[in-house]
């Protein structure tokens, strides 16, 4: 299975941009090499600013940069970026400013430290208006996203993981902001992921499918916000059961949003995986997902309780 560095797809796409747009700036807090925006810092010297570890004077000078004209794209690990400056973004999404937020080492980040794992951001930034969320599963939707996104005027945040992600989409993949993106059609229960949620998904099903003996559908939500309900309700309505998983907390995450959207247009039985209330440790990354849950024992498990509950 071909995989490919999502952060290097990224690095790579904002060279492609600089030489198509002038306008474009791109702000990072002295953690170029690791978000791969050093490669933008090569092209065009004069348009990278290695803010320092600043997270928010970075947002703050990006709010100067989009009111005079620019595009700026700022970059850094997804925590500090979101956690330190907030306050910055908020101001970017009240004034509907056309910042680009861009970060790596989302979820588990690996020998880092449990200080950098991101488990929190989506539930800080899905609570601001204006603002779109993306979540890319591998690099061909990541270029359809970026494409996207710098075709747009609006504030965006986009969250990439750290590592190889495998690819799941073909060339000819086209991206639509807010629709669902069904991968497998299924009658009995709906995995929806986001992020290595759908990869976990796509991994599993055909074991469990073979287990228990259902037929199991699949949907890639990689716009968090917004999202289309409508055709959201439409998919679902197909099967008895929902699935969410994200590498993220399920307390005011990817899964909450979902469960909101479903109670008030459809109300159906729905189960959860993701992190349950834990800051992650520091370790190997894939040893982390297995011991938090995000596995596909954890899967088959709140499937059985799903089955269990239409049985009663």
């Amino acid at each position: 299975m071909i995989k490919a560095d999502l952060r290097d797809t990224f690095g790579e796409f904002l060279v492609k941009l600089g030489k198509k747009n002038y306008n474009v700036v791109v702000l990072d807090s002295d953690l170029s090499y690791s978000t791969r925006t050093n490669k933008f810092a090569k092209k065009f010297p004069s348009r990278f600013f290695n803010m320092g570890i600043a997270e928010q004077n970075t947002l703050g000078t990006a709010l100067g940069f989009a009111i005079s004209g620019k595009i700026p794209i700022v970059s850094g690990f997804s925590i500090f970026t979101t956690g330190r400056a907030w306050e910055f973004i908020r101001f970017a999404c009240h004034d509907n400013l056309n910042v680009k937020i861009i970060t790596t080492h989302s979820g588990f980040v690996g020998g880092d430290g449990s200080t950098h794992n991101a488990l929190e951001d989506l539930s800080l930034m899905s609570s601001l208006p204006n603002l779109i969320i993306l979540i890319p599963t591998d690099n061909i939707e990541l270029i359809k996203m970026l494409e996207f996104t710098f075709d747009t005027k609006n504030p965006f945040y986009i969250r990439l993981p750290r590592g190889y992600f495998p690819k799941i989409h073909d060339e000819d993949y086209e991206f639509l902001i807010g629709q669902p993106d069904i991968l497998k059609d299924g009658d009995d229960i709906c995995l929806i992921g986001t992020g290595y949620g759908t990869l976990l998904a796509l991994e599993s099903t055909p074991d469990i499918e073979k287990e228990l003996k259902i037929s199991i559908k699949i949907i890639n939500l990689s716009s968090v916000k917004p999202i289309n309900n409508k055709t959201l309700i439409k998919e679902i309505k197909k099967t008895s059961g929902v699935v969410t998983i994200e590498e993220h907390n399920i307390y005011c995450g990817f899964g909450s949003i979902l469960a909101r959207i479903i109670s008030e247009n459809y109300p159906m039985p729905m189960k959860f995986i993701g992190i349950n209330e834990s800051f992650g440790q520091s370790g190997n990354r894939e040893k982390l997902l297995n011991f938090y849950g995000l596995n596909k024992n954890k899967i088959t498990e709140q499937i059985r309780n799903l089955l269990l509950s239409r049985k009663r």
